[in-house]
């Protein structure tokens, strides 16, 4: 698995480097090889500074581009593949902030130094490209055998000084499916105060990462256990033992909602994050949760603006929390299920999908039957060509002009006749439609006259 980090164009880099001071891959893409699975980022770190870097490629066909020169950081383009590049280096960071940036950086020619200044010892591998060989300081190693995490110096300095440290390492649990060493948890637990002083966004980052490792239901409960869903997500963590009916659920809301995760498609694991999220609200509020998907709904845009996801994914991931408790008794006819697939055939797969995960997350079921008969409804459809809306009508506007209509009226014309396809009252096919537009204009002349 190392054949990235032994390609052509790292060597040819590396060759480029002075012997005393070597390039170097470093971190995940080092923990990953070892671990016999593919990767595709290539961190590379060295003793060179910046400009030294700069001044050694000049000429050459790789290029460099600074991102950040304070931080000893700067992209190496070569080819179709960039890497980034970070010079040797302490870091200091404010005591008890928490804070993700150093507020003092010192570059150092020192390996062993720039490995302790690292978070995790599995992550603080490096890997010399032009002798092949490993260089691991802090025995690292042994941890990804015994799939352990555990800091590379004093959990209290490592996980103290960097909060978002703490959110890095539950989503190793998820990717990784690697325990937490036990003095390393014990601090999490004690420090997860310092998640409030990181920016939402890396929050967010952190979690979307977490949400879709293969270990996601065990790094949730973590999160929970520890106190870090209190902190960046409240809103979920209310609903820890919050009871529900035996005959439907075997699981508090909370646990639930993990269990529906664990069950979701990656892609649409936030949904199953927050599809449930209202449920202590609302039995705050009213008693009940009866109104849970509409509230949670609303909740959903809420927190996804405050942490800054695009307005595009928010309303994706929200409308798929306020449509997941349609027919959850099954007693809908098939005509309200054709108008649910219109409103939303374009997440219709996302829909079913989390339905069968929210009922394999009772704790009883295999599947969902309205998921089973939304697909089978949702193909019929596809089959007769139905209209979803005006754009795939099988008639245009210009079309109903020569027909007479205008307007407002044009408009409500298309509508009506994509709410008829929709039913199957109609087939989309253009004479019937025509037909059916004059038929309608008749009707509405004669009315005028009378």
């Amino acid at each position: 698995m190392f054949s990235l980090l032994r390609s052509e164009e790292l060597k040819t880099l590396a060759g480029l480097f002075p012997k005393d001071k070597p390039l170097y891959a470093v971190g995940g893409c080092v923990r990953d090889g070892l671990r016999g699975v593919e990767f595709y980022d290539i961190d590379l770190a060295g003793a060179l500074l910046p400009e030294q870097l700069k001044d050694l490629l000049d000429g050459t066909p790789f290029q460099v581009h600074s991102a950040s020169l304070r931080l000893g950081t700067v992209v190496i383009k070569g080819g179709d593949r960039h890497y980034e590049y970070t010079t040797f280096r302490i870091d200091s960071y404010p005591a008890g902030s928490g804070e993700h940036t150093p507020s003092k950086v010192e570059f150092t020619d020192d390996l062993y130094t720039d490995a302790c200044r690292r978070d995790f010892k599995c992550n603080a591998l490096y890997y010399d490209i032009l002798k092949d060989e490993i260089i691991d300081p802090l025995d690292g190693r042994k941890d990804i055998e015994d799939k352990i995490l555990s800091t590379t110096v004093d959990p209290k300095k490592v996980l103290g000084e960097d909060g978002l440290r703490i959110m890095r390492m539950m989503r190793f649990v998820s990717v990784l499916g690697y325990k937490i060493q036990d003095d390393t948890y014990d601090w999490a637990v004690k420090l997860a105060d310092n998640l409030r002083d990181i920016s939402v966004e890396r929050i967010r980052d952190e979690l979307d990462k977490l949400l879709v490792g293969e270990h996601c239901y065990e790094a949730l409960k973590l999160m929970n256990q520890s106190g870090v869903l209190k902190i960046i997500l409240p809103e979920l963590a209310l609903n820890d033992k919050v009871a529900q009916k035996p005959q439907f659920h075997k699981y508090d809301v909370l646990e639930h909602i993990f269990k529906v995760v664990e069950n979701c498609p990656p892609d649409i694991r936030l949904a199953g994050l927050f599809h449930d999220i209202a449920k202590a609200k609302c039995m705050q509020d009213d008693g009940n949760t009866y109104m849970h998907a509409c509230v949670g709904e609303e909740m959903t845009r809420r927190i996804m603006k405050k942490y800054r996801y695009p307005i595009k994914q928010t309303e994706r991931i929200a409308r798929l929390v306020g449509g997941h408790m349609f027919d959850v008794n099954g007693n809908a006819r098939d005509i309200k299920y054709r108008r649910f697939i219109a409103k939303n055939y374009d997440i219709i797969d996302d829909m079913t999908a989390l339905f069968d995960a929210d009922s394999i997350g009772t704790g009883y079921y295999d599947y969902s039957r309205t998921a089973s008969k939304m697909r089978d409804i949702y193909r019929q459809m596809l089959k007769e060509k139905v209209a979803f809306n005006t754009s795939m009508l099988a008639v245009r506007g210009e079309d109903l002009k020569e027909l007479g209509y205008s307007g407002k009226e044009l408009g409500e014309e298309l509508k009506r006749l994509v709410g008829m396809s929709v039913d199957g009252t109609i087939a989309n096919e253009r004479r019937s439609l025509l037909k059916e537009a004059q038929k309608q204009r008749l009707k509405s002349e004669n009315g005028e006259r009378k």
